[in-house]
């Protein structure tokens, strides 16, 4: 396995962690802003519907994690990690 197929299903891996966090529910924007901070977004008044996550790295947004450049999912992984309690 390629070092980035290994990162994106590490990225795959704390997106499903994260989901299950979260119970499951709610719609979520991983932003990653123009100096490279990650932060997570929860889209208000969103927690009754199902998991939803939308990856956004410098205003160019995707529901695909490959689309996403190997320094937001490192980015992406140090975000979750902290979010979720788990070691990256």
């Amino acid at each position: 396995m390629s070092r980035n197929a290994e990162l994106y299903r590490q990225g795959h891996d704390a997106v499903a962690a994260f989901c299950m966090h979260v119970s499951k529910r709610g719609w979520y924007r991983i932003i990653r802003d123009p100096e490279g901070s990650i932060s997570i977004w929860d889209i208000l008044n969103t927690q009754s519907k199902p998991f939803a996550v939308t990856f956004v790295d410098r205003g160019r947004s995707s529901q695909d994690l490959e689309s996403m450049s190997p320094e937001y999912v490192n980015g992406l992984l140090l975000c979750l990690s902290k979010e979720t309690g788990s070691k990256k």
